[in-house]
């Protein structure tokens, strides 16, 4: 897909605009927050589960459950990253890319680079999501996440915020 289409569906609106009045029922959105994730798989080239040892070649795989404040099971996430490159500060950045399968039918795409340095320090990272299937096919947003144990990173408190203009 050519920048320009991307950037007219990505583009999100003005507040004065229709398509913000288009969300005045609820209906066009999906807002989670309070999430517990837990990790039910996990694989990676470094075998160092705290993340305080990165290095540029690591690749890592993940799945975890994910839960509402209730904790109820509301879906699945499957999920990758990747160390892309050492900042000036010593620090790495990598790409994280996931789907996340939501048990109300809705499927989630989500991705984008996250300060590895600030993550397994325990701060939020912030990633753009796309619903590709479901009852809100179409909407955007993003997807927070940060590990609540730090030591382990085995669980993780997260936010989806998505709309559909």
């Amino acid at each position: 897909m050519n920048s320009l289409v991307l950037s007219t569906f990505a583009v999100p609106p003005a507040a004065g605009s229709a398509e913000v009045s288009a969300l005045e029922d609820g209906g066009n959105s999906l807002i989670l927050r309070d999430l517990t994730e837990k990790v039910t798989a996990y694989e990676s080239t470094n075998p160092d589960m705290t993340g305080t040892t990165p290095t540029e070649s690591d690749f890592a795989t993940v799945k975890l459950d994910m839960f509402a404040p209730s904790g109820e099971l509301i879906g699945h996430t499957t999920g990758a990253g990747r160390m892309l490159f050492k900042q000036d500060n010593g620090e790495f950045v990598g790409y994280f890319g996931e789907r996340i399968s939501l048990l109300d039918g809705n499927i989630i795409r989500a991705g984008g680079l996250v300060d590895d340095a600030r993550l397994t320090a325990g701060e939020s990272a912030t990633i753009p999501a796309v619903v590709v299937a479901g009852p809100l096919r179409g909407a955007i947003g993003y997807r927070q996440f940060r590990p609540v144990v730090l030591e382990t990173h085995d669980t993780y408190t997260s936010s989806i915020v998505l709309y559909r203009k």
